[in-house]
């Protein structure tokens, strides 16, 4: 039995199964394969943004990486995504993740430590980036929902 306000996962998600888990659990899945899951959220206004979460190892240790597109790449001036990523902290823009560019569409990406992974350090950029791309993408693409 677990003490009162502590969860299965109240000490931390320190593998990729338990990571799993927690967002079996809590969500419902767009896509659930061995390295790589995918939540679609419900954004105000009728909008839908999906993050997608992928299990890597880099050096000796396990991550995740959390991944959301933004727009496709001529709908956003390289200099801009650059100004954004430097500007992140004093623009009140996204301080957790930044723009990055692949196969012809900017994505917002967050990567973090799985062995001290908590509750709140999977929460907390996972809502957080999907509002930010969702916003992102509305800008930049004339309030297109491609995403």
């Amino acid at each position: 039995m677990t003490p009162a306000g502590r969860g299965p996962y109240s000490d931390g998600m320190r593998t990729w199964a338990d990571l799993q888990s927690y967002a079996r659990e809590k969500y419902r899945l767009a896509e659930d394969i061995e390295d790589r899951f995918a939540l679609i959220f419900a954004i105000p206004g009728g909008r839908t943004q999906q993050v997608v979460v992928t299990h890597f190892r880099a050096m000796e240790r396990d991550f995740i990486e959390f991944r959301t597109p933004v727009c496709r790449e001529d709908q956003l001036e390289p200099r801009a995504a650059l100004l954004h990523n430097a500007n992140g902290r004093a623009s009140n823009h996204s301080i957790i993740g930044a723009l990055a560019l692949h196969e012809g569409v900017y994505y917002l990406v967050h990567r973090a430590l799985l062995g001290t992974l908590d509750a709140e350090e999977f929460e907390l950029p996972l809502h957080a980036m999907a509002l930010h791309a969702d916003t992102l993408e509305a800008r930049h693409t004339q309030n297109l929902d491609a995403y």
